[in-house]
């Protein structure tokens, strides 16, 4: 009779061991799962931060980029205003007949064919040279015709800054 009284109770003790046993394997398994979720939201957002990080930087340069074209593209379009204007001023001082026939001639031929006329001038002096000298043919013109020169340079300047804004 001693023996099946303590049956019950080691029973019972065996079943609470293994089922606090299980309980416990069930609380490790939840908690590495837990843990690896968590893994993976850092992962996660570490990779986030990446990509934020990388497209701000892609958007950084493409601004940078569309700046300095936008900036390119100002000075040719301020470049040809005055390339215009200095062309329609030579123009009008020649059907003036107020320019020499060296100053016709310098404003008529190409940078080439100045350096062949000017070995001893190479590089960039000889472009210097050329466009100085070339400047330097003009002539005074009657205001109605310089004030209506230099307003066109004015509306060219303008539809330059209009068409290529800077900010």
């Amino acid at each position: 009779m001693d023996k099946n009284k303590l049956i019950l109770p080691i029973t019972i003790e065996s079943a609470c061991i293994i089922l606090g046993v299980f309980y416990f394997a069930s609380q490790i398994s939840k908690q590495r799962s837990i843990e690896k979720q968590q893994q993976i939201e850092i992962e996660q957002e570490e990779q986030d931060r990446t990509a934020e990080k990388l497209q701000e930087i892609v958007q950084q340069q493409y601004e940078e980029q569309t700046k300095e074209e936008s900036e390119r593209a100002l000075n040719v379009c301020m470049a040809n205003a005055s390339t215009a204007y200095t062309a329609n001023w030579y123009r009008a001082c020649k059907s003036r007949g107020s320019l020499t026939g060296g100053c016709i001639s310098l404003n008529e031929m190409t940078l080439d064919e100045y350096k062949e006329q000017n070995p001893d001038k190479i590089g960039l002096d000889a472009f210097m040279d050329f466009y100085k000298e070339r400047d330097e043919c003009s002539c005074s013109l009657p205001l109605d015709n310089a004030d209506r020169l230099n307003e066109s340079l004015q509306d060219d300047k303008d539809e330059c800054f209009k068409r290529y804004p800077q900010n």
